[in-house]
């Protein structure tokens, strides 16, 4: 009698554990296998909204769900860097960074958050900036600029889409090589600051050409010159910034990434599906229409180039004492 009670409290033993077991295989869900949120920490129209919400419509077939981008704007990106910062790290909350952010405490006052409060993921454009300039001005190339910047030191006012982004770092990159100054406008993006000088409002600026591209078919601007080494090629009857005469070249990586802590296999299934959406055909027509630049670093090599980044960027922040 004892013998069978034992066996039968055994059998239900070793019930309960395979249970148990299963239970738990049962609910091991895959990522992702909720919506998505993409944090875009500047306004609607701007080139990190037009970048982000192409990407996520293709990210959206490769992982079959779907992203929300929630533009939260204000602060020159900072209110939304630190939203990004202080999400939970489960990867259904992921955001927009580019090049200059990982520094905002250098440049920003109470910002707490710094370069290891993000998880890169991937880097997937690098975007130049054109200079344009208002209708109403006379201004129609590069040297008639310098001359009435020249001529008119710290009058011209200048449009930047967000204090101390990369659009401040060109405006002091061309400041230094032609010896000249403007007076900085700063607006909440870059589409803000084409909008600025359409309506006469402001004298240049310098935005992303996804940015300005409406704006200058329309006849509603100059565009002077682009920043990239080479002209675009779809709007190839604009000189590039080296063809006008100075000599550099600027332009601003864009990525993916998510708050710190974020798992391995998280950023692997992110990466993996940026990769396709890099490499597909249909993509990269969109991007090159919408004048984006696209330039595809996966996770390992831009984990690596986002710390490279963040020390060259501290570097120039801290000689020029900002």
């Amino acid at each position: 009698m004892k013998k069978g009670l034992m066996l039968l409290l055994s059998v239900v033993l070793i019930g309960s554990v395979l249970f148990a077991n299963g239970s738990s295989e049962t609910k091991a869900v895959a990522y992702p296998s909720k919506t998505i949120q993409m944090i875009v920490p500047y306004g609607a129209g701007g080139g990190a909204d037009i970048s982000v919400r192409l990407l996520t419509k293709y990210l959206e077939e490769e992982l079959g769900q779907k992203f929300i981008v929630q533009n939260v704007s204000g602060g020159s990106g900072t209110i939304g860097f630190n939203q990004l910062a202080n999400a939970k790290a489960d990867g259904y909350t992921l955001g927009y960074f580019s090049s200059t952010q990982s520094n905002d405490n250098l440049l920003f006052e109470g910002i707490k958050y710094d370069n290891t409060s993000f998880t890169p993921i991937s880097m997937y454009a690098s975007d130049p900036h054109i200079v344009i300039a208002s209708k109403s001005s006379g201004i129609t190339n590069m040297q008639e600029l310098i001359a009435a910047a020249k001529k008119n030191p710290g009058e011209i006012t200048f449009g930047l889409g967000g204090a101390w982004t990369s659009h401040d770092f060109l405006r002091m990159n061309l400041e230094n090589e032609a010896g000249i100054e403007f007076k900085r406008m700063v607006f909440q993006g870059g589409a803000a600051a084409v909008t600025a000088v359409a309506g006469e409002n402001c004298t240049v600026a310098v935005p992303f050409v996804s940015e300005a591209l409406a704006q200058i078919e329309a006849g509603n601007v100059v565009p002077l010159a682009i920043s990239s080494k080479n002209r675009y090629q779809l709007a190839d009857q604009i000189p590039t910034i080296m063809e006008s005469g100075l000599d550099f070249t600027h332009t601003m990586w864009r990525a993916i990434v998510g708050p710190a802590g974020l798992s391995d296999d998280v950023v692997q299934t992110i990466d993996a599906a940026m990769g396709k959406v890099m490499s597909n055909p249909d993509f990269q027509k969109e991007a090159l229409a919408a004048g984006i630049f696209a330039d595809y670093m996966d996770a390992e090599a831009f984990s690596a180039f986002y710390e490279e980044n963040h020390a060259l960027y501290k570097k120039l922040i801290e000689d020029a004492q900002l």
